[in-house]
Parts: structure tokens; C-alpha cells; sequence
């Protein structure tokens, strides 16, 4: 790290993974976040109502078996995959000015354009990777687990080695050859930590139901009763929960960044190439 500049193009053990991930979201999420309101804010509100909405229906025995819930699932998947196209692409082009720049006079505009037109090939690459997963977890469980790895990668590659979307798809399998247990077992530890951080945003919501719902049989004696409505206070409480673990999503998407140079790194030495053009230079 010089003058701050966390360097992506190097190898890298789990816990510096990790550490890299929050140092580099502590170190730039002003920046991070002045971008991402400008490409995924709408996306974002879209994908918090929609949980919401969802969540509201499904608290709801009555709304299971009307085509409430049908809409609210389909809604919140929609939303869902938007956000994450934009997002994804707005994270990935600002890690690779980032790292062009060394973290210096960011070109914010340049950000801006190169998110903005690649999000067609996010928003397919979403949709593939949703029908391979569906296929591979429903006909065959284990090679749905299989795809699970180099589908994450998807992103960053066609992003970063600018290619097209079925070109990405090869060089991801490429990409994790060798290395998937690696990976995989970075990939759970990653989710698992944010999880975790992302649950925290859910406890003031799961303790108000809780206690709402004992204050509910004690008055009723009535089991069936429990949960069949939500007031404003749940609703709020449930949109900050989804504000939360949504917004803890940006974090994941950098962590795959750093996991994508790891794996670059170790099969095409590209960052040891560049040292020795600077060097040479």
C-alpha cells in the first residue's frame, strides 16, 4: 500500500481479502457512494419497496394464495437483478479506475460512462446466471454448487477484460480451473461475515415482531392471529432491514473484485507483468 493506495493486482490469502475489502470501503465509500447514487439510487428504492412488499405479503397467511404473492416475488426478483446490474457495474468501473489511477483524481465521468454501458451486459449476465443456477440446483445439485463459483466471477471478468457476455462465461470456467475449492471456501466465508453484518440490520424488526406477537396471544389466546397483519412500525423497520442488507451488498461486490485479481494473479501474473512494464519504462 503506497500513500493509501491498496493495490488489487496481487495475491492474496483470505484474511487479506477480507481486511482489504473493509479497508478499501472505509477508504473510498464517499466517493463510492457519490457514483452509485447517480446509477442505482432508483434501482435501490425500487428493490427496498419490493421487500418490503413482499415481506408484507407473506406476513400475511391470506395474501399466500392470491396473486399477491406471486406479484410481490416477481417484483422483488426484478428489482433485485436491476440493482444488482448497476451496481455491480458501477463497483467494478470504479475499481478499475481506482486502480488505474492508483486511487488519485478518480474521473468520475469516466466512471460514470463505462457503468453506464455495461449495463446491458450485466443485466444478461444476471439473467444467465439465474436460469444456470435454477438448472443446476434443480435437475442436479451438485453442478449447481459447481456453477455457483465461476458465476460469481461473470461479473468481474467482463467488466475487467472487457468482453462479451458468452466470452466471459468461458474465461470464468478458465478462471476458477484449479482453484475452485479455493475460491469456494473464500466465497462462503465472504458471504457468511456480511451475512452477519447485514443480520444486524434485521434485529430491531425480528425483536419488534417477537414481542408484538407474545403481547398479541397473551391479549387473544389466539395462535392464528399472530402475524396476519403489519402495522407502520413493522413495515418501517422491515424497509430498514432490506436499506441495510442491500446497501451491505456493495461490499460483497468488492470483495468479488479482489477475489477476481486474486485468481488473475495467480493464473496470469498480470500485475507482476505491469510492475516489470513500469520498471522497463
Amino acid at each position: 500500500m503506497i500513500n493509501g493506495h491498496i493495490q488489487f493486482k496481487k495475491r492474496r490469502e483470505l484474511g487479506e481479502i477480507l481486511s482489504d475489502t473493509f479497508s478499501f470501503t472505509r477508504q473510498n465509500y464517499k466517493p463510492l457512494i457519490a457514483v452509485l447514487i447517480k446509477t442505482s439510487l432508483i434501482p435501490y428504492i425500487l428493490v427496498v419497496l419490493a421487500s418490503v412488499y413482499y415481506q408484507y405479503v407473506v406476513a400475511d397467511l391470506a395474501m399466500l394464495q392470491s396473486t399477491n404473492f406471486g406479484i410481490g416475488i416477481g417484483a422483488m426478483g426484478i428489482a433485485s437483478l436491476i440493482f444488482f446490474a448497476t451496481s455491480s457495474s458501477t463497483v467494478f468501473s470504479f475499481i478499475k479506475e481506482y486502480e488505474a489511477c492508483k486511487g488519485v483524481d478518480l474521473d468520475h465521468n469516466y466512471i460514470l460512462d463505462e457503468a453506464k454501458s455495461n449495463f446491458g451486459n450485466m443485466i444478461g449476465l444476471a439473467l444467465l446466471a439465474y436460469l444456470m443456477l435454477i438448472f443446476g440446483l434443480v435437475f442436479f445439485v451438485i453442478p449447481g454448487i459447481y456453477f455457483m463459483v465461476p458465476i460469481a466471477m461473470f461479473f468481474p471478468v467482463v467488466l475487467f477484460r472487457e468482453m462479451s457476455i458468452f466470452s466471459s462465461v468461458g474465461e470464468s470456467f478458465r478462471l476458477i480451473k484449479g482453484y475452485w475449492w479455493v475460491t469456494f471456501g473464500t466465497l462462503i466465508v465472504t458471504v457468511v461475515v456480511i451475512g452477519i453484518m447485514s443480520f444486524a440490520f434485521s434485529v430491531p424488526s425480528l425483536v419488534y415482531t417477537m414481542v408484538k406477537s407474545m403481547v398479541s396471544i397473551s391479549q387473544s389466546g389466539d395462535l392464528s392471529t399472530v402475524g396476519q397483519s403489519q402495522d407502520f412500525i413493522a413495515i418501517l423497520l422491515n424497509a430498514i432491514a432490506s436499506a441495510g442488507s442491500n446497501l451491505l451488498s456493495v461490499v460483497l461486490l468488492i470483495a468479488l473484485g479482489f477475489i477476481y485479481f486474486d485468481l488473475d494473479e495467480e493464473k496470469n501474473r498480470t500485475g507482476l507483468r505491469q510492475k516489470i512494464d513500469e520498471l522497463d519504462a
